[in-house]
């Protein structure tokens, strides 16, 4: 019984851990890059960070980002630099991601010569949730 209690107790506590994800859809809902995050403990000021991307049914992958801290201002633009290539930027961090293959994937130590591209929209939060706002839709 105790052990019970003890556990109810912690929930509230486990109840404050960020994790949630959301997609941009490309082409409708089977070519679509997804953003997961996930906060292991309450007390930690940090996030992981996992990027999906997917055309279905020929290709699908998940990668790992760097950690973010946890914020309310916490936000990833997107940018189109070609057919089905990305670029994604959290921060300092910048990725550089594709969707024909599903297998290039790049951490960036800065902007590309050819520019950052076409933003297309920001993956941020409002109110506590993670939420993909679009900047115009997508090609």
């Amino acid at each position: 019984m105790m052990k019970k209690i003890a556990l109810l107790a912690l929930l509230p506590i486990l109840g404050g851990c960020v994790n949630d994800g959301i997609a941009m859809r490309i082409d409708g809902p089977e070519h679509a890059i997804s953003l997961l995050r996930a906060q292991k403990v309450p007390w930690e000021k940090k996030m992981d960070l996992e990027l999906v991307v997917a055309r279905m049914p020929e290709c699908q992958r998940r990668f790992s980002l760097a950690q973010a801290p946890v914020s309310p201002a916490f936000k990833v633009d997107v940018y189109m630099t070609g057919p089905r290539s990305f670029l994604l930027a959290e921060g300092a961090h910048l990725y550089s991601v594709e969707t024909e293959t599903c297998q290039k994937f790049a951490r960036l130590e800065g902007a590309p010569e050819g520019g950052m591209g076409e933003l297309v929209g920001v993956f941020r939060e409002e109110n506590g949730k993670l939420v993909f706002v679009a900047a115009q839709p997508v090609k």
